[in-house]
C-alpha cells in the first residue's frame, strides 16, 4: 500500500459496521482479470499459479470466513497475488492456533483475543513481517466496515511496534554463503561462466540456465523479471558502416505498487557476448523467428520457455501467454544448477570445485555492492535495482561510509604529524624533528618505503598521502616497480588487518588501491 493509503488507516476513526450477506459471489474483479470465486479454491495468479484454498480456514466460523473473503476481495483489486497470498498464509497460521470458538463472549471479542494471543506467542526478535501483515489485515477489515472487527482492537494494534526484516545485514556483516561475493570470488565466477559457455552449445539443456545466470550477474535482476521477459523486449542494433551489433533488453518492473505486470520497463545495455547468447537462445527456441522481420510484433513469445508438458495447464495458470514459462523455480535454481554443472566438469578434470553457493538474491546484492563502490549515484542504482525509493539501497552506500570512517581512524593515528604540516599547523623543521622526512607518509608497514616519486604541488597538500598520491595528477611516480609493488602489498595488508580475510567485496578496489595497481601494471608492461 502507498503511504497515502496507510495514512487513511487511522485507528481512532469511527467506522459504522455494514451488514453484508454471507459471501456468495461467483466471481470478483482482480486488478487484471476476473477471478472465479464459486469454488473452494481461488486461482488468483497473474503470471504464475497462486491459489487460495479456503478449506485451510475450516476452523473459522462461517461469518468470519465470509468477512475475510470481503477483505481479500478489496486486496485483490489493488495488490499483487503474492502479497494477497501472504495475508492468507498468516490467517492460516492464526486458524491453526485456535482450539475452538465459544458461544460467549461475542465472536468479535473472541477474534480480538485470539489475534492478541497469536501475536504474543509469535514475537520474534529478528523478523515480524507476518505479524505486521496480520495487523494490516485487521485494520483494513475494520475500515471496510466489517462487523467482526473492533475499534479498540485497532487502537491497540496500531501502538504495537513490530520488527521488520533486517535488510542488508548480510551486506554489512559477512555471512558465509549469503553476503555479496568477494572480488576474488566474483573474478573466479566470471571466468568459470566464460569457460562453461565455451563447452556447451545453445542446444544443451544447461544453456538457458547459463543465460539466466549471466543476467543475474550483469543486471542484478530478480527471477520474476526474467519470467516476464518477452522476445520483443530484446532488441539488436546493427551499425550499417561497421556491421557491429549492440544489444538492449527492456527489463520489466515488478516492484512498482498498484501496477500490472509488464506496464513499466527499464532499458539495459547488454555486453556483446550476452546479447549473442540471448540471440542464440531465441533462435534455438523459435527457429527462424528471430531472423525474420516479424520479431517486433511477436511480444506474446516468451524469452525463456519450459518444456511443453510442464503441468502448468493442469494447475490453471491465469495468463495463457505465461503457460509455457518454466516457472519461478527454474530461475531461482539456475545459478546453483550452473555451478553444479561446472563443478562436475572441474572434478572430472582433476580440478578443485568452485564450491560457491549462488542464488539470484546473492548475485543481486553483489551487483549492487560493486555498483555502489564504483561510484554509481544512488538515484541511478535505485532505478537499476527496480526500487521505488532510496530507503532500500542506502545499505550499499553505508558499507562505503563505514570503510571510510575506519580508514580515517588509521589516518589520524599514523598521519597526524604529516597532515598538521600539510595544513600549515607546524613547520617543516618541527616535522623533521618528529619524523624521518625520508620516509613515505603512511602507517608502519609503509614508513620504510622510500622513492615512490615526487610531488609537483607547490602548496601544502590537503589530501592524505600516500593513498591519495597514486590518484593525484600532481604525483610524479618513480619507475622503480619494486617500490610500488611493496606499497600495493602494504595497502592490501592494511585492509586485511582492519577487516580480516573475509573483507566484503570492493575493499581491495577502492580508488587508491586501484590507482596503485594500475601504475604497477603499466610499469610491468614497460619493463617487458
Amino acid at each position: 500500500m502507498t503511504q497515502a493509503t496507510r495514512a487513511r488507516l487511522k485507528p481512532n476513526a469511527i467506522i459504522s459496521p455494514i451488514d453484508r450477506p454471507l459471501f456468495d459471489k461467483a466471481s470478483i474483479m482482480g486488478r487484471s482479470r476476473r477471478i472465479d470465486t464459486s469454488a473452494e479454491v481461488w486461482q488468483i495468479g497473474e503470471t504464475e499459479p497462486v491459489s487460495l484454498n479456503w478449506s485451510a480456514l475450516s476452523r473459522f466460523p462461517e461469518l468470519l470466513v465470509s468477512e475475510i473473503k470481503y477483505a481479500l476481495e478489496f486486496f485483490l483489486e489493488k495488490m499483487s497475488p503474492n502479497t494477497v497470498a501472504n495475508f492468507f498464509e498468516i490467517l492460516k497460521r492464526l486458524c491453526k492456533s485456535i482450539d475452538e470458538w465459544e458461544d460467549e463472549p461475542s465472536l468479535a471479542q473472541q477474534l480480538s483475543e485470539f489475534v492478541f494471543d497469536f501475536i504474543v506467542s509469535n514475537r520474534n526478535r529478528d523478523d515480524e513481517t507476518h505479524l505486521n501483515n496480520l495487523r494490516h489485515w485487521y485494520l483494513r477489515s475494520y475500515h471496510l466496515g466489517l462487523t467482526l472487527f473492533e475499534r479498540k482492537t485497532c487502537q491497540v494494534l496500531s501502538k504495537l511496534s513490530f520488527k521488520g526484516n533486517h535488510k542488508g545485514l548480510d551486506v554489512m556483516v559477512y555471512m558465509e554463503g549469503r553476503s555479496p561475493l568477494r572480488s576474488d570470488e566474483m573474478t573466479l565466477l566470471r571466468k568459470s561462466l566464460y569457460e562453461c559457455r565455451q563447452r556447451v552449445t545453445p542446444y544443451h539443456p544447461i544453456f538457458p540456465k547459463l543465460v539466466a545466470t549471466w543476467l543475474f550477474v550483469v543486471l542484478g535482476v530478480r527471477p520474476k523479471q526474467l519470467l516476464l521477459l518477452m522476445t520483443a523486449d530484446f532488441s539488436v542494433n546493427v551499425d550499417e558502416d561497421t556491421g557491429n551489433k549492440t544489444y538492449l533488453l527492456n527489463v520489466p518492473s515488478v516492484k512498482k505498487r498498484h501496477m500490472l505486470p509488464r506496464t513499466q520497463f527499464k532499458s539495459r545495455i547488454l555486453p556483446v557476448f550476452l546479447g549473442e547468447m540471448i540471440e542464440q537462445l531465441i533462435s534455438v527456441t523459435y527457429g527462424d523467428l528471430f531472423s525474420s522481420q516479424l520479431m517486433a510484433g511477436n511480444e506474446e513469445q516468451l524469452l525463456f520457455i519450459g518444456k511443453n508438458d510442464n503441468g502448468r495447464r493442469n494447475r490453471q495458470a491465469t495468463f495463457e501467454r505465461f503457460e509455457a514459462s518454466p516457472g519461478y523455480s527454474f530461475f531461482h535454481n539456475s545459478p546453483s544448477d550452473v555451478i553444479a554443472f561446472i563443478d562436475e566438469w572441474r572434478v572430472s578434470k582433476g580440478l578443485p570445485a568452485l564450491d560457491l553457493k549462488l542464488t539470484p538474491r546473492r548475485l543481486r546484492k553483489t551487483f549492487a555492492t560493486h555498483a555502489a563502490l564504483m561510484g554509481t549515484p544512488a538515484i541511478a542504482l535505485m532505478e537499476l535495482l527496480d526500487h521505488e525509493d532510496l530507503q532500500h539501497i542506502m545499505v550499499y552506500y553505508q558499507l562505503g561510509v563505514n570503510f571510510a570512517l575506519r580508514v580515517d581512524a588509521v589516518y589520524k593515528k599514523y598521519f597526524s604529524d604529516h597532515l598538521a604540516f600539510f595544513e600549515g599547523k607546524i613547520t617543516l623543521k618541527e616535522l623533521v624533528k618528529r619524523k624521518n622526512i625520508n620516509t613515505v607518509f603512511g602507517p608502519d608497514s609503509l614508513k620504510k618505503l622510500v622513492g615512490i616519486g615526487l610531488c609537483a604541488k607547490g602548496s601544502p597538500c590537503s589530501l592524505q598521502p600516500p593513498y591519495s598520491c597514486y590518484g593525484c595528477n600532481k604525483f610524479e611516480a618513480s619507475n622503480d616497480i619494486s617500490v610500488h609493488q611493496e606499497v600495493l602489498m602494504a595497502m592490501q595488508n592494511e585492509v586485511r588487518e582492519k577487516f580480516g580475510d573475509d573483507a566484503p567485496p570492493g575493499f581491495y578496489t577502492v580508488p587508491h588501491i586501484n590507482a596503485c595497481n594500475e601504475l604497477v601494471r603499466r610499469l610491468e608492461v614497460d619493463h617487458e
